[in-house]
């Protein structure tokens, strides 16, 4: 009731046991609602390319910044209303998005200012709780959710891209 009261207009997907269910179930639901759905009147198959899938208790974005340039030492930098349209937009708009099939962001453990590289591509498995994914590329990489896991579903997915012939997975480095 929470959720519809804060976004009204919002599509939500409401669990059928939500103390029961996996969230890898809830996620496979997005999944195949957004790649095989089916307009009622017209029979019309309707399918998004790319999807976000965001954990609730995300609140902000940080970049990670070089504010004396490259060899000098990264510093996090708050970013404008949470910063989630900048961050998103980053990923979405990177060169190689068309061939990844999943994509997120590094979740801070105290060493974001280590970080040498501002993206990686298939040297990671581990996001942060958002992911953006390439629905058509994990369709054609026959990749799914596995609706039984309770935790780690995202991991063990990146995993089956990662063992698939051409399945990338794309970290930026540069949000957190």
């Amino acid at each position: 009731h929470r959720y519809r009261t804060a976004w009204p207009m919002a599509l939500l997907l409401v669990l059928p046991r939500p103390a029961k269910t996996a969230i890898g179930f809830s996620r496979w639901v997005v999944q195949k609602l957004c790649t095989a759905s089916r307009a009622r009147s017209t029979g019309r198959l309707l399918r998004l390319p790319f999807v976000w899938m965001v954990d609730d208790l995300l609140v902000a974005f940080y970049k990670l910044e070089r504010p004396l340039g490259r060899s000098g030492p990264r510093v996090m930098r708050a970013l404008v209303d949470r910063g989630f349209r900048e961050a998103f937009l980053a990923v979405q708009q990177h060169a190689d998005i068309c061939s990844v099939a999943v994509a997120g962001f590094l979740r801070d453990r105290g060493f974001s200012s280590r970080i040498a590289d501002d993206w990686v591509l298939d040297g990671s498995m581990a996001l942060q709780k958002v992911a953006l994914l390439n629905l058509v590329r994990l369709a054609e990489l026959g990749v799914e959710y596995c609706v039984s896991l309770r935790k780690s579903e995202d991991m063990a997915l990146c995993y089956d891209v990662s063992q698939r012939q051409g399945g990338h997975i794309l970290k930026a480095q540069c949000y957190c």
